[in-house]
């Protein structure tokens, strides 16, 4: 049937009969009850459509033994509110879903495909439900943005739903956070970020999604589910200092990759903490050589000893690494070992070009060992080669006319040295013919503390070029991935407040809006079927605790109001209503604005009604 809503607010019970049903006594029957609700269709016809269809789906449901596709799981959200923009976060415990009925009839039983995020200034969400079915009937929420995996599966849902294809994305790639410019101050937003699958088309089963779950009683109070955050953007308070870092530190290790700290949520800083990050390394073979790569890293923070981050292969992988106490890393991480040709060569551009590589010969391959080294030119006899050999070939002790030193170690290397272009010591290539070039071959020791071969230095040639002299100096910087004998400390400073920088931004408090004419569009939707609803008089820009009074023009009191609030927050609601909680006159109103150890500021404002 069909149920008016009634007019006056009270409470109603609703009595629904069914026919004849014989029960024995002592006997036991299970039952199921399904209640479907419609409204706030087009017409009626649509909330006639809408009712049948959810029966249909609770009948099929019951048929199927409540066993059905479930959507992935609901993720957590976080909301950031900023200047003129919202920040947003959540995890990636939807990407862990497992769908058994989908795994039993054959299908995938990880299904995940993607995120969806909705932006609606009404609890309803009615301002995002735009995708409307077959019929005309508004069925799908559109999003603001729609991160998916890079997995192929892309475009429209084949399988479809009552007129209308779910759109699976175009292979964007997952996120984690998401900034929302496109918002004004004041006014207060929802948000919702679902997680959906790609569904199992075989088996005409169309992608779900996690439910947008929100509850607004009629004092106003909204409960919501987790994906969902309410929000509303403004300045922050005067004197503001964001949260920085305060210290950052490469405390060991040598690695070349680059590390970036943004804050994402300041309100979750933890001030002064010192938090460290660490690499755990594994063997790559390799066909020229076999060399270390980053196997994964973790964060902990020192200052109450807890682990952040245990041993993520985000980076590796190249997934998003997940936010905590509000901050968030990007790593950027070389591949391998490798020479940087940008930073290195001779201190001299004339001498003969050099050729860097690892150990290579008979049966031999030299490892990838992640230093930089230096090779000082000067006269022979300054250092000499070891005694050694390299397969069957001897490599007898020689005095040279160069040292190599590992600069990242601060050590003298071992090397060996075979000279192929004369017999004096001096490292050196012949200008006719390149193949005739004296090797340096490094030996350096492994964790057994056995020296092994690691790189060979030789010279090229190219025109107008020499062989190296003394003073001339060979500088090799490699690039290097994040490694075991790595490790950074950073130290966070959270937001503050600056008396000085407030004083000097008092004179930017403003009421809005000015002239206040009716309503605004950030006022909330009234609760109740009659009255006027709530009004909201914003005053922007405040110190972060301040003493706001209005009067009339006749000097009178009106209303006073405290605000003290955090420091990311310069903004205070006025209800338009007087200290007696009664509606005001339209007119011109004086406001008078005192923060201890800050500053007063005055102004006016119009109200007209």
């Amino acid at each position: 049937g069909r149920f008016d809503l009634p007019r006056p607010t009270g409470e109603y019970d609703t009595f629904v009969a069914s026919g004849f049903f014989p029960m024995d006594p002592g006997q036991r029957q299970r039952m199921a009850i399904a209640v479907a609700i419609s409204g706030g269709g087009q017409t009626g016809a649509e909330d006639i459509r809408s009712v049948t269809e959810k029966l249909t789906n609770a009948r099929k449901a019951y048929e199927a033994d409540y066993q059905f596709a479930k959507a992935p799981t609901q993720v957590t959200l976080t909301a950031v509110p900023g200047n003129g923009k919202v920040t947003l976060y959540w995890d990636d415990l939807a990407e862990y879903s497992v769908d058994r009925y989908l795994a039993d009839i054959g299908g995938p039983a990880q299904d995940f495909e993607g995120y969806r995020i909705y932006r609606a200034t009404d609890p309803a969400f009615l301002d995002a439900k735009l995708i409307t079915d077959g019929f005309g009937v508004a069925r799908l929420y559109k999003p603001i943005a729609q991160f998916d995996l890079k997995d192929g599966i892309k475009g429209f849902d084949p399988v479809g739903y009552s007129g209308v294809q779910f759109y699976l994305g175009d292979d964007t790639g997952l996120a984690h956070s998401y900034v929302d410019n496109e918002v004004v101050n004041g006014q207060r937003y929802f948000y919702a970020v679902t997680a959906y699958d790609f569904g199992y088309a075989a088996a005409n089963i169309a992608p779900t999604e996690t439910p947008i779950s929100i509850d607004v009683d009629l004092q106003g109070n909204i409960k919501t589910g987790s994906n969902i955050a309410v929000v509303r953007p403004s300045a922050s308070a005067a004197g503001y200092v964001p949260p920085e870092v305060q210290r950052f530190e490469h405390t060991r290790g040598s690695s070349t990759g680059e590390i970036a700290i943004n804050v994402i949520d300041p309100a979750a800083i933890k001030h002064g903490h010192v938090y460290e990050i660490s690499f755990e390394d594994t063997l790559l073979v390799g066909k020229d050589a076999d060399t270390l790569t980053t196997k994964n890293f973790s964060v902990r923070d020192l200052t109450d000893d807890l682990v952040r981050i245990d041993k993520s292969t985000l980076l590796a992988a190249g997934g998003e690494i997940p936010v905590f106490d509000g901050v968030k890393l990007t790593l950027r991480n070389e591949l391998t070992v490798a020479l940087d040709r940008v930073k290195s060569g001779w201190k001299r551009g004339e001498v003969f070009p050099f050729v860097f590589s690892p150990v290579t010969f008979i049966g031999i391959q030299g490892e990838k060992r992640p230093n930089d080294y230096q090779i000082v030119i000067g006269q022979p006899g300054m250092s000499a080669s070891k005694d050694t050999s390299i397969g069957f070939l001897r490599l007898p002790s020689k005095a040279v006319n160069f040292k190599v030193r590992n600069t990242v170690l601060n050590e003298d290397v071992t090397f060996a040295f075979s000279e192929l272009h004369g017999r004096d010591g001096r490292f050196s290539v012949d200008s006719t013919n390149a193949k005739n070039t004296d090797v340096i071959l490094l030996l350096e020791k492994n964790p057994q503390g056995r020296l092994v071969y690691t790189w060979q230095i030789y010279m090229n040639l190219k025109p107008n070029g020499r062989n190296p002299q003394t003073g001339d100096t060979l500088n090799i910087f490699l690039k290097k991935p994040f490694l075991s004998q790595d490790a950074y400390h950073f130290q966070m400073k959270g937001a503050s407040i600056s008396n000085e920088l407030a004083q000097q931004a008092m004179q930017n408090i403003r009421v809005v809006p000015n002239p206040y004419i009716a309503a605004v569009s950030w006022e909330p939707q009234n609760t109740y079927n009659s009255g006027r609803g709530p009004r909201e008089i914003h005053f922007i820009n405040l110190p972060q605790k301040c003493t706001i009074r209005i009067y009339n023009v006749s000097g009178t009191l009106i209303a006073k109001l405290e605000h003290e609030a955090t420091v990311d927050n310069g903004t205070e609601i006025w209800n338009v209503l007087s200290k007696e909680n009664l509606d005001i006159a339209y007119g011109l109103y004086l406001y008078h604005v005192e923060a201890p150890g800050v500053g007063e500021k005055t102004g006016t404002f119009a109200i007209i009604k």
